[in-house]
Parts: C-alpha cells; sequence; structure tokens
C-alpha cells in the first residue's frame, strides 16, 4: 500500500466514522436492553455499510454514503410512524403479551411469543421467581423481557403493609446525582440542585478527606446524606476476588 491509498483509507475511516456518530444521534438511543428486534438488525445494518464504505476503496465515498443517508431517512420515517401511529407501532415494533395469569400459563400466548417452556421458566428465574403459582400476572415484552406481577401474598412487605412511617426523602429529587467523579467536581450539578461548594467541603473534612482527588465518587442519598467512596479504601489483607 502506498502513502496516497494509506491517507485515503484514513480519510474514507474518518468521514465514515463522523458520519455514523451524526447519524446514531440524530436517530436517538435507547438502552441494550430496550432494543427490539428491529432496532438491533437496523444497527447492525448501518455499521455494516459504514465499515464496507471505509474499507473498500473501489467505491466512490459519495456513493458510499448515499446508502448510509437513504437508511437513515426510512429509519427516521419509521421513528416518526411508530411515534404517532398505535398499530404501526404494534406491527413494527410488537405488542406484549400476557404468557401468565393467575399462575396459569398461557399456552396459546407463548407460541404467539415463539417462547418453550423452558423459555419462560428461564426468564422467570432471572427476575427471582421458581413457582410459575406465584405469579398473578406475567407479559412478555416485545424487546423479549418477561415483566412479572407476583399474587400479593408473595410479595415483599413494605413499609407501608406494616403501617410505619416512611423514611425522610427530602432530597429524593435529586438523590444518586453526582457531585464528585473520579476527583473531579460536578460544578454543573452543584450549582443545578443547589447544593453550596462549602458544605462539599465540610462533609468531606468530616470523614478526613482533604482533596477532592482523594474522592472516586460522591453523591447525594435520598435521605440527603453525602455517600463517599475514596480511591484508596483500606481492604482486609486476606481479601480475594
Amino acid at each position: 500500500m502506498d502513502t496516497l491509498e494509506l491517507w485515503n483509507l484514513i480519510f474514507r475511516t474518518t468521514v465514515a466514522f463522523f458520519v455514523l456518530l451524526l447519524l446514531i444521534r440524530l436517530i436517538g438511543r435507547k438502552q441494550i436492553s430496550q432494543l427490539t428486534f428491529f432496532d438491533y438488525i437496523t444497527g447492525i445494518t448501518i455499521g455494516s455499510i459504514a465499515g464496507v464504505v471505509a474499507i473498500d476503496t473501489a467505491i466512490p465515498l459519495l456513493a458510499g454514503m448515499i446508502p448510509l443517508v437513504v437508511w437513515f431517512f426510512w429509519i427516521m420515517v419509521i421513528n416518526i410512524l411508530t411515534l404517532k401511529s398505535v398499530p404501526a407501532r404494534k406491527f413494527i415494533d410488537g405488542a406484549p403479551i400476557m404468557v401468565i395469569y393467575d399462575g396459569k400459563i398461557l399456552e396459546k400466548n407463548l407460541g404467539l411469543k415463539y417462547y418453550n417452556i423452558n423459555d419462560l421458566l428461564m426468564e422467570l428465574r432471572e427476575i427471582g421467581i421458581f413457582d410459575p403459582s406465584e405469579v398473578q400476572v406475567a407479559i412478555a415484552e416485545p424487546d423479549g423481557k418477561l415483566s412479572a406481577l407476583k399474587k400479593s401474598h408473595y410479595q415483599p412487605l413494605t413499609v407501608k403493609d406494616m403501617n410505619l412511617p416512611p423514611a425522610p426523602q427530602a432530597a429524593s429529587w435529586f438523590a444518586g446525582k453526582e457531585l464528585i467523579i473520579d476527583g473531579k467536581v460536578m460544578e454543573d450539578n452543584l450549582t443545578t440542585f443547589g447544593i453550596q461548594r462549602d458544605w462539599l467541603n465540610q462533609q468531606l473534612q468530616s470523614q478526613g478527606i482533604t482533596s477532592t482527588s482523594e474522592v472516586l465518587l460522591a453523591t447525594i442519598t435520598p435521605q440527603g446524606t453525602l455517600y463517599l467512596d475514596k480511591k484508596k479504601d483500606p481492604l482486609p489483607i486476606n481479601l480475594k476476588a
């Protein structure tokens, strides 16, 4: 490979990378667990087209970009269609189907999702249910996951069930928000949630921390206290992985 071909390959790969990044940002994002089969296949196809465009120098760069843009166009059409039309959403993404009701397995509905009994039992075990008779309702979701609601007498007790006063939730509206990550203070989060830097420093000092560089993670708990994890935590000598 001569120098010109090398630079051409680098240029094509760079263009394909940023075009793909732009298209993915425009399409939107979902968590992996939320991807439908259509989303999964679409992602693979777009990536494959970009890969071919980047590597196959026999294909003109502009001609290689056209399939990406056309594919993106139809994805956006489908996204808008599924957003506006419930029938289209059910046809393209699929619809949830009840597979257990009142402890009874609905065999016909299992067939609609191409589930067999072993698949169903495995999905139940993955969410901590080993006895189908404990289930009031179980629904096979469009992404293939199983959602289940146990019968009332199999559900764990809650504070409400025991007539106990709930724990204070003064800071629940920003609970879990990061204040320090890997030694760096998240100034935007401090400003957004009205947290004073002096208060944060006092909390650090009360735990013997003199610099934020010592902190791996700091977040607010639902009770309004500060959770801290140091970069160098003391560990038992005999601790084994």
